[in-house]
């Protein structure tokens, strides 16, 4: 398969062999640059994300929804559970199991407003020891 291969390449003109190896360098460098650039599950990146998403959601009106890991309380779930998804992407395996089911309860707050009560009521004890965890390692 090797010697097929090489003699095709072989068989190519100068031209059309530097252009086969530029493609496949470019090929490679974009494959190093998408796992580079993917963000990493560590508190570090939860903790940047966070962050950001603290920032976001601080600046939006208030209103009903309450989140008790970003101390906000705002009029749309939606805007929470975007929050908590883009959380997920990076949080530590220890915790995002906890921010995944966040996310999924206040998606469906925001779908189903007549299960507000019950999904908050399901996920108060995951909002409080997430809160805590946190606060303990982002230092808020």
């Amino acid at each position: 398969m090797k010697d097929k291969t090489l003699a095709k390449f072989n068989k190519l003109s100068p031209k059309q062999r530097t252009i086969a190896v530029i493609s496949a360098i470019v090929v490679i460098i974009i494959l190093i640059i998408g796992h580079v650039s993917t963000p990493s599950r560590s508190v570090a990146s939860y903790c940047a994300v966070y962050s950001q998403e603290k920032t976001r959601l601080t600046k939006l009106p208030s209103g009903s929804y309450p989140s008790g890991v970003f101390n906000v309380s705002i009029n749309t779930a939606g805007e929470i559970a975007t929050s908590f998804s883009r959380l997920d992407r990076v949080a530590p395996t220890e915790i995002e199991p906890d921010v995944k089911t966040l996310g999924k309860l206040y998606a469906k707050m925001d779908s189903d407003p007549s299960q507000a009560i019950a999904a908050s009521l399901s996920g108060a004890s995951i909002d409080e020891a997430l809160k805590a965890w946190t606060a303990q390692q982002c230092k808020i």
